[in-house]
């Protein structure tokens, strides 16, 4: 990709859902994982919406794929640390897939409470895969 030698243009698979993504790491690291399992990091350029209140349900916990290139992200608010009096780094657990999302509430525009449902709509996955 422009602006980036160690970022490529690729697609991942989570939890059956398949995703357009930009793939962080050298090129020929990259191709040592094509069609194994793999662990990552991975993270959302832009969140463009975050309900929150939902009615608690793990069962519909996930990550999925939209229309245009959107991910939503559906889990529950596991853990919150706060940074300082205005800004707190939340945990969002996505039970299936067994995944932790990492976001801050000024990314989200609000604290949502420890235990409640969040559903995130966002764009712009970037995953950065661990090299064993």
């Amino acid at each position: 990709m422009d602006g980036g030698h160690d970022k490529h243009l690729g697609s991942v698979t989570h939890n059956g859902h398949t995703f357009d993504a930009v793939l962080v790491g050298d090129f020929q690291q990259l191709q040592s994982i094509l069609h194994k399992d793999v662990t990552a990091e991975y993270e959302l350029n832009e969140i463009i919406s975050a309900e929150h209140g939902l009615a608690k349900d793990d069962t519909l916990s996930g990550m999925f794929p939209l229309a245009d290139g959107q991910i939503a992200v559906d889990g529950s608010v596991h853990n919150e640390t706060k940074l300082d009096e205005h800004l707190s780094l939340l945990d969002i657990y996505i039970q299936n897939g067994a995944d932790f999302l990492a976001i801050t509430s000024d990314e989200l525009g609000h604290k949502p409470a420890v235990g409640s449902r969040i559903r995130i709509v966002g764009k712009g996955l970037h995953v950065y895969p661990t090299f064993t």
